[in-house]
């Protein structure tokens, strides 16, 4: 909300300076830092330079009475841009993604081999995203399933877990945190991709059930 009234022991005509500290405090409370950063975070900061510079242009004026409605104003414009906006960017963070970026197709030993050395490097959250891919492919290869570039994370993982029904748990696990490292604003953790590892190992040495997707050939 906006404030109604200030501090007792703040000029009610405050100088630019203090409207411009007035303002960084009101920026700095738990709503505005708890916002999705990216698009918001560029957007809001346009809106504080053109303000800054507002109320470099009052230097001079008679404008105390002035300059704190523009303070107060800010914080009502910081309202408004965080709760309409939030949403949407929190809302487009967290919608799922295809596995593959890109319609180069490769290896699943290529994307096994960016997976170790992501690893080895402590880069968890590429190390993660590279097995799930390594597992994916090595399916389209073994024609467990059809090679669909469209294909997001879920569907991904419900289709290993329809071909390997015993490790079913862990597959959609294994898609859930793919979209959370890739697409949401989740980090992975060494457990998270040492657990992959173990998992892409396992569907290597099994055989799959029958074919989850229909008109496919059989699996080898």
């Amino acid at each position: 909300m906006i404030p109604t009234r200030v501090p007792g022991d703040v000029p009610v005509d405050p100088e630019s300076d203090q409207a411009r500290e007035w303002l960084s405090d009101e920026l700095s409370r738990d709503i505005y830092a708890d916002a999705e950063p990216g698009l918001l975070q560029r957007a809001w900061k346009a809106v504080t330079e053109w303000l800054g510079d507002l109320l470099d242009g009052l230097e001079g004026l008679d404008a105390g009475p002035g300059t704190l409605v523009l303070a107060l104003a800010a914080a009502a414009v910081a309202v408004i841009v965080v709760l309409i906006f939030r949403p949407r960017f929190s809302s487009a963070a967290k919608k799922p993604g295809k596995v593959f970026a890109q319609d180069l197709i490769e290896a699943a030993q290529q994307h096994r081999a960016r997976a170790e050395q992501a690893e080895a490097a402590q880069r968890w959250d590429e190390a993660l995203a590279e097995r799930f891919r390594a597992m994916v492919r090595s399916a389209e290869e073994r024609v467990v399933f059809e090679a669909r570039p469209s294909r997001t994370a879920a569907e991904a993982g419900a289709a290993l877990a329809s071909a390997f029904p015993e490790a079913r748990t862990e597959l959609l696990w294994l898609g859930r945190r793919f979209d959370e490292v890739m697409y949401g604003t989740e980090h992975a953790a060494s457990d998270d991709c040492r657990r992959a590892a173990a998992l892409d190992g396992a569907l290597e040495s099994a055989r799959p059930a029958l074919s989850p997707e229909p008109a496919m050939a059989a699996p080898r």
